[in-house]
């Protein structure tokens, strides 16, 4: 080609670029992930491990501002994935200054503290909410003419799952089936008295500190009131210690089934002992350092919204006052725009007996969900929702033998098809949307 004729190609490739520039055809631009919320940090320093509470909010202009536990953030920027801000810490007439860099993706955090000291890796996730109906209950009903109390504890497994366990003066009780279906909670109970046994359904609902309800049995309907223990203490408490040694701002967390952490030097710790009767408010905090326990006991009351009182140590004793933290909503799920996966799907099989099977996949609103086979019910890994295409991983357990599955498809409507792909080759598959 001519020296001319490249010359004119160039020139024709340039005119070209300033027209696609000049009618707005360019190339997409992803938007970063949404940082807003709250995570779950985990920290190594010199060979511990610790956790801590990374908070994100925005500003009225939108942009971005922070908490790590009791301290305030400055220089909070998310360029693209890249998360970066600046934690300054003062204690007496010491101040400690450190940065971090990390990047932000799916859901977690991957990055590290920089400081003069050093640097250490500190990487996190988005800190998955309790449920609400999560804690212990004082449940109020009658019996014929007898009033009867009992106490219900509810706790949330690992999975999202929630577990009951439930005592009351007329004798032991066995829970199963429970769920939380909007606010709407539902589980089955059998109870034993004088050697009978009696079977009843219960559904009510969570507001709040209420619990509203009836037990449905054989013999009719019997209406429960609950109320929660401890429900002016649940949540993140913004504290500040005074001691001879100086003045800091700590973090305490109480969790709707009233365990919680309490932040310290070297990380949050597992609040122990908890009680709350009437306004007083009584705890304890353990840590170990070089094989050695030390413990801190608190002592005070909630007065008007304001918790007051004394953590005392063999170091001595501080003064503790703190308020509660408002909420930071976190932002809907990334896969909100394929809420239409959430629900519960049924893939139907023939087995090679010539029976049909069905498999049950229940997705819920935050994107959680289980898979069920044979009476196996294991909790979904990796849902991703992009458009109309739906994948997924399930490890499925037969024997004591483990059996990784991974799910490929499409929404079509109410029908879900794809393909599970196992070790042992790939088959298709077909889920009908039923609830």
């Amino acid at each position: 080609m001519s020296h001319a004729a490249r010359q004119t190609s160039i020139s024709k490739c340039v005119f070209l670029a300033a027209l696609l520039v000049l009618a707005g055809w360019v190339m997409p631009v992803l938007a970063a992930e949404d940082v807003t919320g709250e995570w779950t940090m985990t920290m190594g320093f010199n060979e511990r491990q610790s956790t801590a509470t990374l908070m994100i909010a925005k500003n009225a202009d939108g942009t971005p501002s922070g908490r790590w536990g009791g301290s305030d953030l400055s220089n909070v920027k998310l360029e693209g994935d890249k998360l970066t801000f600046t934690r300054t810490t003062r204690f007496g007439d010491n101040e400690f200054t450190m940065t971090y860099a990390g990047t932000v993706k799916d859901g977690k955090i991957t990055g590290q503290w920089s400081s003069d000291r050093g640097e250490f890796p500190t990487n996190g996730a988005r800190a998955k909410p309790m449920s609400p109906a999560a804690r212990g209950w004082g449940l109020k009903y009658a019996v014929g003419d007898r009033d009867v109390t009992a106490k219900m504890t509810v706790t949330q497994k690992p999975d999202g799952a929630l577990d009951v366990k439930y005592a009351s003066e007329l004798g032991d009780s066995v829970v199963s089936n429970v769920k939380l279906d909007a606010g709407k909670l539902t589980f089955d109970r059998t109870a034993k008295f004088n050697d009978q046994e009696f079977k009843m359904t219960f559904a009510g609902a969570v507001q709040g500190d209420k619990l509203t309800g009836a037990f449905k049995t054989d013999m009719g309907e019997i209406t429960v009131a609950g109320s929660r223990a401890g429900g002016a203490l649940i949540g993140k408490w913004l504290l500040t210690a005074k001691s001879e040694r100086g003045e800091r701002n700590l973090l305490m967390a109480i969790n709707p089934d009233l365990t919680g952490r309490y932040e310290s030097w070297f990380g949050e710790l597992p609040i122990k002992e908890l009680k709350l009767e009437g306004n007083q408010v009584t705890f304890a905090i353990e840590s170990s350092f070089n094989d050695q326990t030390f413990r801190q006991d608190f002592k005070g009351a909630l007065e008007g919204g304001v918790l007051k009182g004394q953590m005392t140590s063999e170091r001595g004793t501080s003064e503790i006052t703190g308020k509660k933290l408002p909420l930071i909503a976190a932002p809907a799920p990334a896969a909100a725009a394929g809420s239409s996966i959430v629900g519960t799907w049924e893939f139907v099989r023939e087995a090679q007996d010539g029976t049909k099977r069905v498999n049950t996949l229940k997705i819920k609103p935050d994107m959680t969900g289980t898979y069920s086979m044979r009476d196996n019910e294991v909790p979904v890994n990796d849902l991703k929702v992009s458009g109309n295409e739906v994948t997924f991983k399930v490890i499925m357990n037969f024997n004591g033998n483990e059996f990784p599955m991974e799910f490929k498809g499409k929404l079509e409507g109410k029908t879900l098809k794809g393909e599970f792909t196992t070790s042992r080759g790939t088959r298709e598959a077909v889920g009908n949307k039923v609830d």
